[in-house]
């Protein structure tokens, strides 16, 4: 490949990328559809990460990919909502402390999943045979990069 094709595509690679993360962005903060609930990406991010059953804030943090002061904050304010609730731990140390969903936010949680894989099912449908198999692998390898931006 000519230098000048390799500046032209690594552009354009730029530019898609650029795209990428803006879109991401703009939906971050937008409502996911699905039931009644209005909930953001955010949100529903750390519902998700909630998902697996009571965990220190640490943990979900963890899975949710923030800093824990960012869980923190989330947490609070989906328990205000309902949706997750603080339990202190019964046996041992009293002062650790694990958040769980309620039945409210596990239905929450249940209502955006299905919409959200319904429009995963809806984006690979919308792929090229050739585009599905290189975009899991493409995706993961930009999401690995992501963290040293």
């Amino acid at each position: 490949m000519s230098s000048t094709n390799q500046e032209d595509s690594r552009a354009e690679f730029a530019t898609a990328l650029d795209e990428l993360f803006r879109a991401v962005l703009r939906a971050t903060g937008r409502g996911v559809p699905g039931g009644e609930t209005e909930l953001t990406l955010s949100q529903y991010n750390m519902l998700s990460a909630l998902g697996e059953g009571a965990s220190t804030v640490t943990e979900v943090a963890a899975r949710a990919n923030v800093a824990p002061p960012t869980a923190t904050r989330a947490l609070r304010a989906l328990a205000e909502r309902g949706f997750v609730e603080r339990r202190r731990n019964s046996g041992g140390d009293g002062r650790l402390v694990k958040v769980a969903l309620t039945s409210v936010g596990a239905t929450v949680l249940s209502e955006k999943t299905d919409w959200v894989r319904a429009r995963q099912r809806a984006i690979f449908e919308s792929l090229t045979e050739s585009q599905r198999l290189e975009a899991a692998a493409t995706l993961r390898a930009i999401a690995e990069d992501i963290h040293s931006l």
